[in-house]
């Protein structure tokens, strides 16, 4: 049962968001970079953004910020694999000799 719920999962996640060009790609993860840099997960750089996405109303170019977005999963993922990266501990050459 497990299996096909994660396969629905990723069904789903294939189907909602579209290809993404390059320019795309490198500004999603640029912000995902930069909210998961933040000491409090980022929410209050989220919230920042959010907000001056609806009084620019540029959707066009930040639109995967809004959780309705079809780009918000690839922009998600992206936040979230920026933390673990940020929380994971560094392994070290005396580490490894361990």
């Amino acid at each position: 049962m497990e299996t096909s719920t994660a396969a629905m999962m990723m069904d789903h996640h294939h189907r909602a968001a579209p290809s993404l060009s390059a320019e795309e790609k490198r500004r999603i993860e640029r912000v995902a970079r930069c909210v998961a840099r933040d000491r409090d997960g980022g929410d209050l750089t989220e919230k920042l953004l959010l907000r001056l996405l609806g009084l620019t109303r540029n959707a066009r170019r930040w639109g995967f910020l809004a959780p309705d977005h079809p780009l918000h999963p690839y922009y998600l993922q992206q936040k979230v694999s920026e933390r673990c990266r940020i929380l994971r501990p560094r392994h070290t050459a005396a580490a490894a000799d361990r």
